[in-house]
């Protein structure tokens, strides 16, 4: 009986670090929509996009619109592009905003905080953080997709 126990003690130890783990990598709770936009950065209107912290709000993309974010020049990951909707209550009306600071995200309902950076979250209620959308610079243009 010993032996048996000694050889299922490995199974359980991994099987309770599967089921430990779940719910770290569940989905962030936002609803799925499509996206397949491009930004033309020589349009005069996306022109503050030509320099990092600068941002564009797409109000009519996404869930509650999307906000386009311009991290650094020369890198692969020049651009980020999230969601405007909280993740603590993802079905509410309530659209994020830039705070006075440029570097966060808040939700004018909760007051949760995200970083615009990297779209964790940095003062709760909310546990998830912004939905990311793909984006693909080429020089001129940055397409977001998912």
């Amino acid at each position: 009986m010993k032996q048996r126990i000694q050889r299922m003690f490995p199974a359980l130890l991994l099987l309770l670090g599967v089921l430990s783990s779940c719910d770290r990598h569940r989905q962030i709770p936002v609803p799925y929509v499509y996206v397949n936009y491009t930004v033309y950065l020589n349009n005069p209107s996306n022109y503050p996009l030509q320099v990092p912290g600068n941002y564009l709000i797409l109000p009519d993309l996404g869930n509650h619109g999307i906000i386009l974010y311009r991290r650094t020049i020369g890198e692969p990951d020049d651009f980020v592009a999230f969601d405007l909707t909280c993740t603590n209550e993802p079905l509410d009306e309530c659209v994020l905003s830039m705070d006075s600071t440029g570097f966060y995200l808040e939700c004018p309902c909760c007051g949760s905080r995200f970083s615009v950076w990297d779209g964790m979250v940095v003062k709760g209620p909310s546990r998830w953080p912004l939905l990311q959308y793909q984006t693909a610079y080429n020089g001129t243009t940055v397409r977001i997709y998912n």
